[in-house]
């Protein structure tokens, strides 16, 4: 075989040198470890964007999340006065939203009670940092956008479920429309609500986290049938500790669970926690609020 020039090395190199340079930048946020595939492949959910760095369920958290490599963005839908869907936790914004300028004081901090204006008026970044200062409470119009124009899928949160029934089938047509097919995810946590999404939403995959009794999940899957289905359950640890509804991961927990779906686990912060949820518990999909990071593929 004939050896190559100097020059031609050099030229190819430098060709090649953009390639890898763009490879290594869509890679930088994920940990290169030595992990089991098994492992790697379990799909890693932001709870609210990447929270730990960014202000919650904002489109700077959000495009923070797929920056990172997340597979999954969880976000929480509310309603103003006039109609339009936001992006919100809470139902006030006592906690997140600052006023831009000081002036007369909003009617009241219920997002219900507002219209979309008016929760304008208040930003919603500064209260985690000052550089985020300015960043506006996102409509749902903006993440389905936002969603559109890249790989990553949603879920949003049960809440929807508090809606006005004439609310519920807006916020349903709304996410139809968005033609995001399989990307879209919707949680549920009674049958009834889970029989609406499904027919409404038909390519839509369902986290169901409700009651996790062989009876209650027999007709969630025949009412998620055709749907992806994911269910979740919560991890115990400290982030955790509050909870005190349905029955904490264990082995034999979920070995019963997985028969009808795959397993999703919340919330967890630690790569020891990680370890025990895919090995242990054998995980499909995780959530955290961005302490841990997406594992490189192969």
């Amino acid at each position: 075989m004939r050896c190559l020039s100097s020059s031609l090395v050099l030229a190819l190199a430098a060709a090649a040198l953009p390639l890898l340079m763009r490879e290594t930048t869509a890679a930088d946020h994920r940990q290169q470890t030595n992990h089991p595939l098994q492992t790697m492949n379990v799909r890693m959910q932001a709870h609210r964007g990447v929270s730990t760095e960014f202000p919650e369920n904002t489109l700077v958290a959000f495009r923070a999340a797929v920056d990172q490599g997340y597979d999954i963005i969880e976000l929480d839908p509310k309603c103003t006065a006039d109609g339009v869907f936001v992006i919100l936790h809470d139902t006030t914004t006592a906690r997140t939203g600052r006023p831009r300028t000081a002036g007369q004081p909003l009617p009241s901090n219920e997002i219900r009670k507002l219209t979309l204006d008016q929760a304008r008026q208040l930003e919603y970044g500064s209260w985690m940092a000052p550089q985020f200062r300015g960043e506006p409470i996102p409509t749902l119009a903006d993440v389905l956008d936002f969603a559109g124009q890249c790989a990553i899928r949603l879920k949003f949160d049960n809440c929807w479920q508090a809606f006005t029934g004439t609310q519920r089938q807006a916020f349903l047509d709304q996410l139809a429309e968005a033609g995001l097919g399989e990307r879209m995810g919707i949680t549920v946590n009674s049958l009834s609500h889970l029989q609406t999404a499904a027919a409404r939403l038909p390519q839509a995959e369902i986290h169901w986290d409700g009651a996790n009794d062989d009876t209650t999940l027999k007709q969630v899957v025949e009412l998620s049938r055709g749907h992806r289905l994911t269910i979740w359950i919560c991890f115990d640890n400290a982030m955790t500790a509050w909870f005190k509804g349905a029955e904490k991961a264990s082995e034999a927990l979920c070995r019963r669970v997985r028969q009808y779906g795959g397993i999703g686990l919340w919330i967890l912060s630690r790569e020891d926690e990680r370890q025990r949820a895919v090995q242990l518990f054998h995980a499909d999909a995780i959530e955290t609020t961005g302490s841990l990071k997406p594992l490189a593929r192969n």
